[in-house]
């Protein structure tokens, strides 16, 4: 832990921004950080208060993200002007994005549509009083459908929970054949309803920086998701709203709708285990960090994780906004980087092969 007493020198590397912090979390630094702080105009990555320090599944709100990003350098995903949300994407990282999910109630259209015509799309309108952001956790109402939206995450794992209204028509678009922020055009997806309360899948992405500088190489995305409710029926359409009577579907532009009848406060948990490698490492990265907890749990646990790791750094002296802007610059030290690798040591490599962490006899990271 390293102590510092004069301020104002650690100030340049946190913004220039000062914002409420975020309340509610216990003691600790955290309730310094605010994630919204520098979020007009920034990049995909940038905003991912769902996650835990230097983790791979990186959670948050996206309210353009699936506008695309011609030159693989736009700011595009979360903008703190925009009133209304697309989805919330698992992965966020440079040039990688994918597997978004979205609940909604009622009749639907299989496109996201556009911020000035949500109406248009499945997206929905939100207010900035119903939302709320630590590190690790993410909150907010979907006005349009009544359903809040709650996003955490460990190491490899994303979670989230809906709380619906009373509705016949209750829905979990799992949207994995589109582009998502800076991850380029979808070369390939595939989602299968493996039985009633898991969907697994993938999707390979072409981002533009990889066409100008790897030339026919792309990035892969696996997960495995399970829901803690079965779908009453599943649905499965191409972006151009074709319905296919299946399970599975393959091709880029697949989203998968599960359906439910729900009771006002019904609440439905889905775990997403993720991965660069397989689905079978999703899976396993499922059931070694998070086959045994729930959301609080895991919450909790990454809650503890950032206090841990920002209270590295302890600082004394200055205004509480000094706090607030040099722990939000460190926050984001923590978060601007992530792991690649699964829990068995498997990784990408950059030939579009798979790597192998070296092991120990205990099969654990040497």
């Amino acid at each position: 832990m390293i102590k510092i007493k004069w301020f104002s020198l650690l100030l340049a590397v946190a913004g220039i921004v000062g914002c409420k912090a975020s309340t509610g979390v216990g003691a600790g630094p955290i309730n310094y950080v605010n994630p919204n702080i520098g979020t007009v105009h920034s990049r995909w990555f940038f905003y991912t208060p769902a996650a835990a320090p230097f983790g791979l599944a990186k959670l948050g709100a996206s309210t353009n993200g699936t506008y695309g990003n011609k030159q693989g350098w736009e700011a595009i995903g979360y903008e703190d002007n925009h009133t209304s949300i697309d989805g919330f994407p698992c992965l966020h990282e440079f040039q990688v994005g994918g597997i978004s999910l979205m609940p909604i109630t009622g009749s639907f259209i299989t496109t996201p549509g556009k911020l000035e015509q949500p109406d248009k799309g499945f997206r929905s309108r939100f207010d900035k009083k119903d939302e709320f952001a630590h590190p690790g956790y993410y909150s907010v109402l979907l006005k349009d459908y009544q359903v809040k939206v709650e996003l955490t995450a460990t190491s490899r794992v994303g979670f989230q929970r809906y709380t619906f209204p009373k509705s016949d028509k209750s829905h979990i678009l799992f949207n994995i054949g589109n582009r998502q922020g800076e991850s380029g055009a979808v070369r390939d997806a595939y989602i299968k309803q493996v039985k009633g309360n898991v969907v697994e899948g993938y999707v390979i992405t072409q981002p533009e920086y990889v066409k100008k500088y790897q030339a026919g190489a792309s990035v892969a995305m696996y997960f495995y998701a399970i829901l803690d409710r079965v779908p009453e029926s599943v649905d499965v359409f191409y972006q151009d709203s074709t319905l296919y009577s299946a399970s599975q579907i393959k091709g880029p532009g697949a989203i998968m709708c599960l359906n439910y009848r729900t009771n006002q406060g019904d609440k439905i948990n889905v775990k997403i285990g993720l991965s660069y490698t397989s689905i079978e490492n999703a899976k396993l990265n499922l059931e070694a960090e998070a086959k045994k907890i729930n959301f609080d749990e895991a919450l909790s646990a990454t809650t503890n994780k950032w206090n841990e790791s920002l209270s590295r750094i302890q600082v004394s002296g200055g205004s509480k906004d000094d706090k607030v802007k040099f722990y939000t610059g460190l926050y984001h030290v923590l978060l601007g980087r992530g792991l690649a690798s699964d829990v068995n040591g498997a990784y990408p490599k950059n030939d579009g092969t798979i790597g192998q962490i070296p092991l120990n006899k205990q099969g654990k990271y040497i």
